[in-house]
């Protein structure tokens, strides 16, 4: 879990984070424009599992996905990656599309530029699933 400063949402963990601005905006646009084109279950979107709990897809696979409860979501123009613990293969046959929409958590790096403690975060809309027993 992050540690956010009360007085500087910017500074978390004891790092001073850039802020979310017009570029980062613009970059946004684009990626979920991609990401929205994609068609099925798609990594980070929701599954709700047959407990009731919400996870999210976290790993592709041919015949499958994996979901996971927490962790990282990486946005790319059309993708999203994930960093964390996965639970095992759910068959695709099992997926079920619902109606249902949810904001998840996901982030880039601002302007573009990978390095260390330059993540920008956000929200995005995402598809929701239902997982058959």
């Amino acid at each position: 879990m992050n540690t956010i400063h009360p007085d500087n949402p910017s500074y978390i963990d004891g790092f001073h984070h850039p802020e979310f601005d017009q570029r980062d905006a613009d970059r946004l646009a684009e990626c979920e424009a991609a990401w929205n084109e994609r068609s099925g279950p798609r990594v980070g979107d929701f599954a709700i599992m047959p407990t009731g709990e919400y996870h999210r897809f976290s790993h592709e696979w041919p015949d499958g996905l994996q979901t996971s409860k927490d962790g990282s979501f990486y946005f790319g123009k059309g993708f999203a990656d994930f960093s964390g613990g996965l639970d095992p293969s759910i068959p695709n046959d099992r997926i079920r599309p619902t109606e249902e929409t949810r904001p998840g958590s996901f982030w880039f790096f601002h302007h573009n530029h990978s390095r260390a403690h330059n993540g920008v975060r956000f929200q995005v809309m995402c598809r929701v699933y239902r997982i058959e027993r």
